[in-house]
């Protein structure tokens, strides 16, 4: 029996058939869709463009909340309340962000599913090289596992134009790998570094 969620996250059921037919005709997405594990869950995944966050949502039977970097959020005023809508989280990629990562870890407490992209950006010049301590950090702060999801077959962002990814036809592929449980054996800094290797790994040996 799937674990009943209290203020739920992310876009409704409409929102969720609506996104699926697109990426699955548009973008020729594979129809499996992926069954996340009752209660709180952290996704992780590579990151390549915009449209990163739609076709993991699409292969996924649950809704999903994300942290988005704010420099979209504050930009994008004109879609400002879609994000919220779907309870999205601004975040400032290496910057302080406390507050962020508590409405995280209140989301994932309360048994909703959260999506992030550990690399901090949509294609970076040297995919998965390096990943941010976030995910590692949230996993520990509210205890719930880390799934990580591996997306290809997209048109990459060329860090001007957001569109193309969109509207370019493409023939996405996603792909889920077991679910992590990271242990607390190894507290502080050392145990964080370790954690984030670990997350790297799992996303970067998925095919």
């Amino acid at each position: 029996m799937a674990l009943k969620v209290d203020n739920q996250r992310g876009p409704n059921r409409f929102l969720r058939l609506l996104n699926r037919l697109f990426c699955r005709g548009w973008h020729r997405l594979t129809s499996v869709e992926y069954k996340l594990p009752d209660g709180p869950v952290i996704l992780v995944s590579n990151h390549i463009c915009g449209l990163d966050p739609l076709l993991i949502q699409a292969s996924v039977n649950r809704p999903i909340a994300f942290l988005m970097a704010r420099e979209y959020y504050i930009k994008m005023s004109w879609l400002r309340w879609g994000f919220d809508m779907v309870g999205a989280i601004p975040v400032s990629p290496g910057g302080a962000n406390r507050h962020a990562i508590k409405e995280a870890v209140a989301v994932l407490k309360t048994g909703n599913v959260l999506c992030l992209f550990p690399e901090g950006a949509a294609n970076p010049p040297i995919p998965l090289h390096k990943i941010l301590p976030g995910a590692a950090l949230i996993a520990r702060a509210s205890g719930a596992p880390i799934v990580p999801f591996r997306v290809s077959g997209v048109w990459p962002f060329d860090h001007i134009h957001l569109g193309p990814s969109f509207y370019r036809r493409s023939r996405a592929k996603v792909v889920m790998g077991e679910p992590l449980y990271l242990s607390d054996d190894q507290p502080g800094r050392e145990g964080l570094h370790s954690d984030t290797a670990l997350i790297r790994a799992a996303i970067k040996h998925l095919k």
